[in-house]
Parts: C-alpha cells; sequence; structure tokens
C-alpha cells in the first residue's frame, strides 16, 4: 500500500494540538529556512507548507480540516476521494504559482501584520544596477510574480547593466526578461530565487487601509500602513495616491490591501509627499519575455 500524504501538521513539523502561536512560529522557521543560501528551491515543498499555514492559522479551515481527518470515507470511496484530493493538490500548487493575477475569494477577514511580513520574506527584496565600472546603484524594490521572476521598476535599469536582487541577506544575480512602458514595470529573472510569488489583489478604493512594504537596512520586511486618497487613470495606466511615506530609492515598492495582495505598485512621488502606485493588470507577468 502507497504511503499516505503528510498531513498539513506534519508539513509545518507541529503535532495537530499545536497553539497558534506554535504554528506561527513554525511557518516563520521555515520560511527563513528557505532564505538560507544553502537551501536548493523546492517549489513544491514551499507550496505545501503555504497551503498548511494558511489553513491551519484559520480557526474554521482547521475545525474543518480536523474533522475531515477524524472521519475518514468508506472504504468504496477512498479512491475517488483521493483522486480528487489529489488533483486539488495539484491545482493548490498551480495556483499558488499564477496567483499573481488572482483574487482571494471576498470576505475574508484582515490578516495580521506579523503574518503578512512572513509571506513577504522570501518574496521581496531591494535591487541595485551595476555599471561597467563596477559602480552599484540602488533602483528600489522587486517583488516575486512567478517562480523565478519578480518585478520592479524600469527606473534606473539601464539597458545592458548587470543587476543583482539582495532578498534577506543573499544577493541573487538578475537581468531584466521584459519590461511595459505603458506602465514603467520591468520583470526580472532570477535565477535560484523567487520561489514564493505574492497574489494580485482587487483595485483598491479611496479610503482603503493599505501597507507599503519594503525592505530595511538589515534585510528585514518594514509595512507602512496608510489610506488610499484617490484611484484615477492616466495615459494607459491606473494610478493609486497613498499616504504613505515616500523617498528616493521606493520604487517598485509594492502596496498591499489588508490581506497582503499586490495591489499596485510604486512609481514617483507627487510633489505633496503622495506615492504614486500604478496598478498591475490581470495577467501581467504574462507578457513576452525579452530574449
Amino acid at each position: 500500500m502507497a504511503p499516505s500524504r503528510e498531513s498539513l501538521y506534519d508539513a509545518l513539523g507541529v503535532p495537530p494540538g499545536a497553539r497558534p502561536v506554535d504554528i506561527e512560529r513554525a511557518y516563520e522557521r521555515l520560511v527563513a529556512e528557505f532564505r538560507k543560501d544553502t537551501t536548493p528551491p523546492d517549489p513544491r515543498r514551499e507550496a505545501r507548507i503555504r497551503e498548511a499555514y494558511q489553513v491551519l492559522s484559520d480557526e474554521q479551515r482547521r475545525a474543518e480540516y480536523d474533522r475531515l481527518r477524524q472521519a475518514p470515507p468508506p472504504a468504496s470511496d477512498r479512491r475517488r476521494i483521493w483522486v480528487v484530493g489529489g488533483l486539488a493538490a495539484v491545482i493548490v500548487v498551480v495556483a499558488g504559482y499564477f496567483a499573481f493575477g488572482r483574487s482571494a475569494a471576498p470576505g475574508k477577514p484582515e490578516r495580521g501584520v506579523a503574518e503578512i511580513q512572513a509571506d513577504l520574506v522570501p518574496s521581496l527584496g531591494r535591487v541595485e544596477s551595476f555599471d561597467i565600472s563596477g559602480k552599484a546603484t540602488p533602483t528600489g524594490f522587486a517583488f516575486t510574480i512567478a517562480n523565478g521572476v519578480m518585478a520592479t521598476t524600469c527606473t534606473g535599469l539601464a539597458s545592458g547593466a548587470q543587476v543583482v536582487v539582495t532578498i534577506g541577506t543573499r544577493a541573487v544575480p538578475a537581468r531584466v526578461s521584459a519590461s511595459d512602458e505603458a506602465l514603467g514595470l520591468c520583470q526580472l529573472a532570477v535565477d535560484g530565487a523567487g520561489s514564493w510569488p505574492l497574489s494580485l489583489g482587487a483595485e483598491p478604493r479611496a479610503g482603503d487601509t493599505v501597507y507599503a512594504a519594503g525592505v530595511g537596512g538589515t534585510g528585514e520586511v518594514v509595512l507602512v500602513e496608510g489610506k488610499v486618497k484617490r484611484v484615477f487613470s492616466e495615459a494607459q495606466a491606473r494610478i493609486v495616491e497613498a499616504g504613505v511615506p515616500v523617498g528616493p530609492g521606493m520604487g517598485g515598492r509594492p502596496l498591499l490591501d489588508v490581506q497582503g495582495r499586490v495591489v499596485a505598485v510604486a512609481t514617483a512621488a507627487q510633489p505633496g509627499g503622495d506615492a504614486r502606485h500604478v496598478t498591475v493588470p490581470a495577467g501581467w507577468s504574462d507578457i513576452p519575455t525579452a530574449r
């Protein structure tokens, strides 16, 4: 008989009776493990860990999961349910990599700042551009949108320049693989990094709470809370103005909703100090890749 699939508790390395704080700590420990230079990429395991955390950190979803675990189906139904469950697991993995163009189900409660930060740790980095003399110029931030692909602003990324993305304390070579002049956004091919894509949220509205995500001097993820002031069209883009601090070198900084989904990307500052962000259309991660 084939071994049964590991439980969500096994995926996080906690017992079924684990407290919420134990689940939180286990998830953060595993995220930190994937940040290490010595840890090889394992997209399937990372997707399973994310799935486990999303279910077990939600009281209602965890209760339903526990109920199903304690009530195995009749023998005649096991093969059918195993097949359906296997397909569902594949869908979860695939959805994790292409979630940048999807919105989560409405009506979900707000997530905590610590939980959002934990998701960002392996998905957000600083970008530097190196000229022919080897001089490094910080250009802003980049965040993961697909396996091995990160999004950033095109500002400061000169043609032919070498690019490095630092995720946590790990510096990873990258290259501009595609660009969208209308949005002012570029895609970076980041080999060996960027395996935890961030999902894309719906366009925000005036008054919505948002978080500007950045990386501190020692590699820690920083969230700054603010409110959306207005959303409007400009040329071919949708612009979001938010009341969050902005300064030099913050291009490419993702703006997140209360679920931790990307709703826009920082491009520039208004004279009054408000941050300008451009929304990212669904399917943008599928724009043609430069060869």
